[in-house]
């Protein structure tokens, strides 16, 4: 190990101490120890460094080469030293190497990109960085390499990268069929949802219509017995109506015979005004045989004489009589010729009121049918009527109950739309956080990518 002292700068003699000739020995005695001593220090450096190392002069000759970079390369350090680096270890395509041109730019690189060597059973894989070499002027004249070997990293990357592959397909699985899970539930809790609302409209609907239904029934059910006591009312009425129908034709019955005695007698004094024509006409006889015999009498008295003037007397008077008689039958004639037109007319009318008395009586009689006929419909009626009543009170009863059962599934289902909202809320949260989880998953996917 060198004098630490020549790490610090030596202090230069005066001319008081020593002559100027050993002075300027002592100097390069001084500076060739410490050119081993660094030299050494170099040379160990390289040697020692626990990454292959090697290092070229400004013309790219290799000048050390140390034993990691023999293991690592299989090359030797007889076949690397004094030859050129490019020659050496040279790349296809590759003009200079990464220490050639560190010498030639003067500045340090660190490579990002990892070379491997796959090809063989050496499989390697490595990062190399450098700096240049300057001399004390500042100038490069060589460049010091080493080469980090990240074989165990990149086998241990791989791994990882491989299983961060299968991790990544698993999850992008898992997510992709959970958010297609998830965007098939919230596709059927939307159809749920629509259907939950449509179905509560139309149970709202049908509720609504059933308390419409059964007011209505209600309404039915008052009507029903509204009828029901009119049909009682009507069968009452019917009935009285049949009674007063009987009465009206035992009332015709007995007009008609009345009708029917008068129109006897209108005949029976048709045949007496026949008989009075008859008498008339013997009357009307004899008042003209009395006239002839007046007038016989009154001739015969003309004849006789003075001696019959009583007996023309009498024979006028009995004239006048005659005349009188005559003139009497003339207006007895007059009233039997009206009374025998009154009795002909009588007898038609009453001819006539009997056939009307007949009409009246089928008409009765239809009338009394059809009121039987009435009152049997109203009976039947009346019985229907109380078996709708029976039915329409039931069917309210059941309209009620079935408007009440509408009206707690109507709630079951809003509640259920509730839920299916708030599934839907949840659904979405659900599909965002899966959406968030693959952004994290590509997210670290690129983050080991990038590592």
């Amino acid at each position: 190990m060198p004098d630490p002292d020549l790490f610090r700068p030596q202090q230069t003699a005066s001319s008081d101490d020593a002559p100027r000739g050993d002075d300027e020995s002592a100097d390069a005695d001084r500076l060739r120890e410490e050119r081993d001593f660094w030299k050494s220090l170099f040379e160990n450096l390289v040697q020692d460094f626990p990454e292959p190392v090697l290092v070229v002069d400004d013309d790219g000759t290799i000048t050390h080469w140390n034993d990691p970079h023999v293991e690592l390369s299989g090359i030797t350090h007889e076949e690397a030293i004094g030859n050129k680096a490019i020659d050496v270890i040279g790349t296809e395509g590759v003009t200079e190497t990464l220490a050639e041109e560190i010498a030639r730019t003067g500045e340090s690189v660190s490579e990002d990109k990892i070379r491997s060597n796959t090809g063989d059973d050496n499989e390697w894989h490595i990062r190399a960085a450098g700096a240049p070499l300057r001399d004390t002027d500042g100038e490069p004249i060589g460049a010091f390499e080493y080469i980090n070997i990240v074989t165990d990293l990149e086998k241990r990357r791989r791994e990882i990268k491989n299983v961060q592959e299968e991790i990544t397909d698993i999850v992008h699985g898992a997510v992709d069929d959970l958010l297609e899970t998830t965007e098939q539930n919230a596709e059927t809790n939307d159809q749920l949802r629509r259907t939950s609302r449509a179905q509560v409209q139309n149970l709202e609907t049908i509720r609504d219509e059933m308390e419409s239904l059964s007011a209505t029934v209600e309404e039915v059910a008052a009507s029903a017995d509204e009828v029901s006591d009119q049909s009682v009312t009507a069968a009452e009425l019917a009935g009285e109506s049949k009674a007063k129908t009987r009465a009206i034709g035992d009332a015709i019955d007995e007009i008609r015979e009345a009708a029917t005695a008068l129109a006897d007698h209108s005949r029976d004094l048709q045949a007496r005004m026949e008989e009075i024509d008859t008498l008339v006409d013997v009357i009307d006889g004899i008042a003209d045989e009395t006239n002839l015999l007046a007038l016989n009498a009154n001739i015969q008295a003309a004849q006789v004489g003075s001696g019959a003037e009583g007996f023309t007397v009498v024979a006028d008077e009995v004239k006048d009589l005659a005349d009188k008689s005559k003139e009497e039958v003339a207006t007895i004639e007059t009233i039997v010729d009206e009374v025998r037109a009154n009795t002909d007319e009588t007898v038609e009318r009453v001819d006539t009121t009997l056939e009307q008395v007949d009409d009246a009586i089928d008409h009765a009689e239809a009338v009394d049918e059809m009121q039987s006929e009435i009152t049997q419909a109203i009976d039947e009626a009346s019985a229907g009527i109380e078996q709708i009543a029976q039915a329409t009170d039931e069917q309210a009863a059941t309209s009620e109950e079935v408007a009440t059962m509408l009206g707690d599934a109507v709630e079951e289902i809003e509640q259920i739309a509730d839920e299916v909202d708030t599934l839907a809320e949840v659904n979405g949260a659900q599909a965002e956080s899966v959406r968030a989880v693959r952004e994290d998953v590509n997210e670290l996917e690129s983050s080991l990518e990038s590592a």
